[in-house]
């Protein structure tokens, strides 16, 4: 697949087409999202379709029209409906003109510029970085949650597409919403974690968990979970769990954090440990001592992960940068 990479653009002088049928996405106008990106910067999603297509009605009639579908598109996204056929002339953010040409047939010459092939529907998504990649044919609702959640949760940042939809489909199968999973990990609240490190110190990962992520979701079920993980932080590491909405006082190094319940809802703890930068997936890791280490905000992968503990749990970091243990680092995954 095709990726992209440009800054925010604008169209001109385009009335695209409709398809006959209704769907239940509020697709915004080009010179519509031009300015809302402008002031709040959301995943951009364009759905390029053509009249005579048998997938793209199946896409709206479907997909589009289920509502679990179009409420996440609705509020996570600027969506943007474009008939791929249309005769308009459509000025691309460099201020270039792009036509319907005889020479490339009856595709809009700015469609296949952005969609890879001539196969509809074509999904192109967008990043809040204006980063962006084709997805083309007709997708279900297992198939597009997979595309939308990778940049809706900025996943795109720190992973790669194939590595996410690989991990995402073990943890959320077609037809079910999540897979149950057994927590393998020894998770331990601060109050276990201050007394067990009393008699035993070791390091600690602290993960800071947003239910309405499901990125974090997919770490606790699969990263976190991959049983070489979670035996290696077992070993090496107490794990320590943190609902980032929590109502309970919580404490650490003698400080008591609480939830004040203001209109972003996070407790304390989290904000001061994010420094108030509240991305997520989150994990900080404190030495024996609770000294900070390290902090992370981003989605990783059980091979992402593994790197990153062993640098930490055999004390590597005393004696190298990341980018020297990491060009020597072997594996001992096992992903079957």
């Amino acid at each position: 697949m095709r990726i992209f990479t440009f800054s925010l653009f604008l169209f001109l002088g385009i009335n695209a087409f409709s398809q006959n049928l209704k769907d239940s996405i509020n697709w915004l106008s080009i010179e519509d999202v031009g300015d809302k990106f402008a002031e709040v910067q959301k995943p951009v999603m364009f759905y390029f379709y053509k009249q005579n297509c048998d997938s793209c009605r199946e896409q709206e009639k479907t997909t589009f029209s289920n509502p679990e579908v179009a409420n996440y598109i609705n509020i996570l996204f600027y969506p943007v409906k474009i008939d791929a056929e249309t005769k308009d002339s459509l000025m691309f953010f460099d201020g270039k003109y792009y036509h319907n040409s005889k020479e490339t047939g009856k595709t809009h010459d700015l469609v296949n510029k952005l969609a890879e092939g001539d196969t509809f529907p074509s999904i192109v998504l967008f990043s809040r970085q204006a980063s962006g990649r084709a997805f083309n044919g007709y997708k279900d609702r297992d198939e597009i949650f997979r595309m939308l959640i990778y940049y809706a949760d900025n996943v795109d940042t720190s992973t790669p597409f194939d590595d996410w939809y690989k991990y995402h489909k073990k943890g959320y199968p077609a037809g079910q919403s999540q897979i149950m999973t057994r927590l393998k990990i020894k998770w331990k609240t601060l109050e276990e974690h201050k007394e067990a490190n009393k008699t035993t110190p070791k390091k600690t990962l602290i993960n800071f968990y947003n239910y309405n992520k499901v990125s974090c979701t997919l770490m606790r079920t699969q990263t976190y979970n991959q049983i070489d993980i979670a035996n290696y932080l077992n070993d090496k590491f107490y794990s320590v769990n943190i609902d980032v909405f929590s109502q309970d006082t919580l404490e650490i190094m003698g400080i008591k954090y609480i939830n004040e319940n203001k209109s972003y809802k996070y407790h304390q703890l989290p904000i001061a440990a994010l420094e108030g930068k509240m991305n997520f997936p989150a994990f900080i890791i404190l030495d024996e001592n609770g000294k900070v280490l390290s902090k992370y905000q981003e989605y990783m992968t059980p091979e992402k992960l593994e790197k990153v503990i062993h640098y930490y749990g055999e004390d590597f970091h005393k004696k190298e940068d990341f980018t020297t243990f990491m060009k020597k680092f072997k594996s001992k995954l096992n992903t079957n």
